[in-house]
């Protein structure tokens, strides 16, 4: 007869993947009973994700885990397009931080996934249990019950608030949700070849634009390199990746170099699909689990990282009674739509790599070349500008008059450094902590709220903020209000965000680092009325 272990949390996360460690972190962080089960033991070593984006180190800067996490990974890595010729058409280099780290970096997985592992280690409240493959669950009113078996026969049973699946594009969560995953599968297999020792220098991601085989070349560190090849008609998995096969591949990008060693190699197909919904009761999917897409892009961790990040702080709203449960279901409204989208941008990239013929690629080369003289034109896509930003719409979002384009409500806030009273600089995140904010540009917030809705924003958690022109020496700081936070705007962000809106001084952001509401002083009163009826 098998053991039998009773636990009782408030979420149980099943899947250990950067997603579910992530979510764990951040749950741990708000101190809410966790428990993360996994099926593996160890962490897998075979070729998945090498793309971290600005977003994604935000939500781990969250949780003490950017800086971490960051030294495992080469910033701010270029991208080189390439057509058939092998000429380069195009060369994205993303410099700009908005929103306080570097837009594209290339890291290890693994490596990463053991800092994020460690950092659980922070939280007595968050009990992690490798081995232990979920079994099954039921929902009822007051919560779900999970049934998971270790590799050794032990039986777990944890009763729980909620449910978090994060394990994969299998998710057996979302099969027992019976949540049909919507869209295509390409019929294309790409091999993906991970090498060491590796003798290039070519400090950038490199796409071959070819009509017959597209690849790609991705420099990582310490010494590894990737290569994808898309396989052709006829060719066989077993075949391809033979080492003769693999080496035949590889050796035109090594011509007068040492050949590296190769390390390991694997088919893959690519899928473009998305969950018919994110969320059945008390149990929530996301990151791969919900959606899939092709690594065109390299936003498919990324995107599941932005859903955890969204999860995260409105179970602890809710775990915690500051707000009702009601906000939960503003998860698949706000994710599912962004997540849609980077799917099919990611299936569109996926088409761009392989030009339908010559004509085709002869057109996209001009068009290239003729943006090189068109700046604004020039800097959309070599800052990465045109990559879909979530912009929630709907949701946790107070919008004032006609929801325009130019609008930041919904959308993730910047993240200039910031100075405080004492002259230490940081990130404005580590200044204002983890809750909510409401900042005042050059205005105490404090000073223009009632009593009432002062007490409502300090229960949610809040720090109020004052932001003022950058000052020295200290002498250009005026008083505020106890318990409103006095920050100096060393990097003059918000003296431009005011001069650009000048009738928006106060920004509520949410945990997330999102806009939930811009109004003036004035009007921050009808502001918290709303954000006190989304939160019921």
């Amino acid at each position: 007869m098998s053991d039998l272990y009773e636990l009782k949390a408030q979420v149980v996360v099943v899947g250990a993947g950067p997603c579910g460690v992530t979510i764990a972190n951040h749950l741990g962080m708000y101190g809410i009973r966790t428990v993360l089960i996994e099926r593996s033991r160890e962490i897998l070593d075979y070729p998945r994700a090498v793309g971290v984006d600005d977003e994604a180190l935000r939500s781990w800067q969250a949780v003490g885990l950017a800086e971490e996490t960051l030294r495992d990974m080469i910033q701010n890595v270029p991208a080189k397009y390439h057509n058939s010729k092998g000429r380069c058409f195009a060369h994205v280099r993303p410099a700009a931080q908005p929103f306080g780290w570097p837009r594209r970096n290339i890291f290890m997985q693994p490596l990463t996934e053991r800092a994020l592992r460690r950092g659980l280690d922070r939280y007595p409240c968050v009990s992690v249990h490798l081995g232990c493959g979920l079994e099954g669950f039921v929902q009822d009113a007051d919560g779900v019950t999970v049934t998971a078996k270790s590799d050794s026969g032990e039986v777990l049973c944890v009763r729980a608030d909620y449910l978090v699946g994060t394990d994969g594009g299998r998710s057996t969560v979302r099969r027992l949700l019976d949540v049909e995953l919507t869209g295509t599968t390409l019929a294309s297999k790409w091999l993906v070849v991970d090498v060491e020792d590796d003798t290039l220098y070519e400090p950038y991601s490199a796409v071959y634009c070819d009509p017959v085989r597209p690849h790609m070349s991705i420099d990582l560190p310490y010494g590894f390199r990737r290569f994808e090849f898309m396989l052709l008609t006829g060719e066989s998995e077993e075949a391809m990746q033979s080492a003769h096969a693999v080496e035949g591949l590889l050796r035109p990008h090594y011509e007068g170099k040492p050949m590296p060693t190769i390390k390991r190699s694997r088919v893959y197909l690519h899928h473009s699909r998305i969950a018919e919904r994110f969320q059945v009761g008390r149990a929530f999917i996301a990151g791969d689990a919900a959606h899939l897409q092709p690594p065109f892009f390299g936003q498919g961790m990324n995107s599941g990282i932005r859903d955890v990040t969204n999860l995260a702080w409105k179970l602890h709203a809710v775990l915690t009674g500051r707000s009702g449960d009601g906000i939960l279901a503003s998860y698949d409204t706000e994710r599912r739509d962004h997540a849609l989208a980077m799917v099919n941008i990611a299936t569109w990239f996926g088409k761009f790599y392989r030009p339908a013929n010559r004509v085709y690629e002869m057109l996209r080369d001009a068009f290239f070349d003729l943006v090189q003289g068109l700046p604004n034109i020039r800097d959309y896509i070599l800052q990465l500008r045109f990559k879909p930003m979530p912009r929630y719409v709907e949701g946790i979002v107070v919008h004032r008059g006609p929801i325009g384009k130019g609008s930041a409500v919904g959308r993730m806030f910047m993240q200039p450094r910031v100075e405080t009273v004492d002259r230490k600089q940081m990130r404005l995140d580590d200044a204002i902590g983890n809750g909510f904010a409401v900042i005042g540009v050059n205005v105490d917030p404090a000073r223009h709220m009632s009593a009432e809705d002062l007490a409502f924003w300090k229960r949610l958690g809040a720090q109020i903020v004052q932001v003022n022109k950058s000052r020295l020496g200290g002498k250009y700081l005026t008083p505020t209000s106890d318990g409103t936070l006095l920050l100096d705007d060393v990097e003059g962000g918000f003296r431009d965000w005011l001069m650009d809106r000048p009738a928006q001084e106060i920004i509520v952001l949410r945990p997330d680092r999102y806009v939930a509401a811009i109004c003036r002083r004035t009007e921050i009163g009808e502001v918290t009325a709303e954000m006190r009826r989304l939160l019921r």
